[in-house]
């Protein structure tokens, strides 16, 4: 099974190969850093709930559709996770019972089983200033996969300010759509047919068409002092990412720097400073703007009053912030 493996000397038997030069270059780039990033952490003001009980739970579950694609709990929560990180939004990635208080916005995709404590957490969150983000098949089940009695989204009716008269599922050949800021965007999939049940929850956006046309297909609650958003359906990258980066900066939650495809930047920060990743994911060279008072740890130029900084195709630079 093993015969075909890949290594830093494979079967070739020699260093004169491009996997062994990039690795040397590597060791060459971490010799230079020493130990200036050991015990850096991330900062991070969002998080994204995964839980594995909420993946086997609504992955297993019988409905509201047979299709395997339909209950992909990990590749719906990845779409609002990729959406962040486009956005270039450190997210850290928590489970339902950890503790999320010191952030800004939590973003929980298909929160199919709610479990005791989680209802009075996220109460607890949103009313002093939190944000909060549920998306369809939610609030259906308790820590045992018993249904909530009285409607859904369950514990988390009275936060998102929502009642779900209906789940409705469509082929994979079969669209609606929506208009969110001034924007349409297919939904396709899953459909909740959604009451507003408080005053205070608005509509972002509604269906255009079928028997639910004009029910709400994002809407938000304001909750104490803090507001909760719902999507009823699923949709396309452009629609999370544009959503999303409205939920982020209401919420007072910035990016490192201005979203570009295949562009990723992300912070570190331990007791020798800050410091700025820029990772180009893609195979083009590119030019990004250095912050001011900024040094390249690696190259020792310094960036006193910024500049711009080309970025190899795969390349990385790391900037220590003044």
């Amino acid at each position: 099974m093993e015969k075909m493996h890949g290594a830093v000397i494979d079967h070739v038997g020699t260093g004169d190969t491009r996997a062994f030069r990039e690795l040397k270059t590597i060791g060459n780039e971490l010799d230079r850093l020493g130990d200036t990033l050991l015990g850096s952490r991330t900062k991070s003001e969002v998080a994204l709930i995964f839980d594995y009980d909420n993946c086997w739970a609504s992955e297993l579950c019988c409905g509201p559709s047979s299709d395997p694609e339909y209950k992909d709990y990990g590749r719906e929560v990845m779409r609002y996770y990729q959406a962040l990180n486009d956005l270039n939004v450190s997210t850290d990635v928590l489970w339902e019972e950890a503790d999320f208080s010191g952030y800004k916005v939590v973003v929980a995709p298909i929160l199919y089983m709610v479990k005791p404590g989680f209802k009075e957490k996220i109460d607890a969150f949103v009313k002093n200033g939190g944000t909060f983000v549920a998306s369809a098949f939610s609030g259906i089940a308790d820590e045992t996969d018993l249904v909530y009695l009285g409607g859904q989204p369950g514990p988390l009716r009275d936060v998102l300010g929502i009642f779900v008269e209906e789940i409705d599922c469509l082929p994979p050949d079969r669209k609606n759509s929506f208009i969110y800021g001034g924007v349409r965007y297919e939904a396709k999939q899953y459909f909740d047919v959604i009451t507003k049940q408080d005053a205070a929850c608005g509509t972002l956006a509604s269906y255009e068409s079928d028997f639910y046309a004009g029910c709400p297909a994002v809407t938000k609650n304001t909750f104490g002092s803090g507001h909760a958003y719902y999507v009823a359906t699923r949709s396309c990258d452009d629609f999370y990412r544009a959503f999303l980066k409205d939920v982020i900066t209401e919420a007072g939650v910035g990016q490192l720097y201005p979203e570009e495809n295949g562009l990723e930047v992300t912070e570190r920060v331990n007791e020798n400073g800050t410091f700025r990743f820029f990772l180009n994911h893609t195979d083009a060279p590119r030019c990004v703007s250095a912050p001011s008072d900024s040094t390249d740890i690696l190259t020792g130029r310094n960036y006193e009053k910024g500049g711009s900084i080309e970025l190899k195709p795969y390349g990385v630079v790391i900037l220590k912030l003044q």
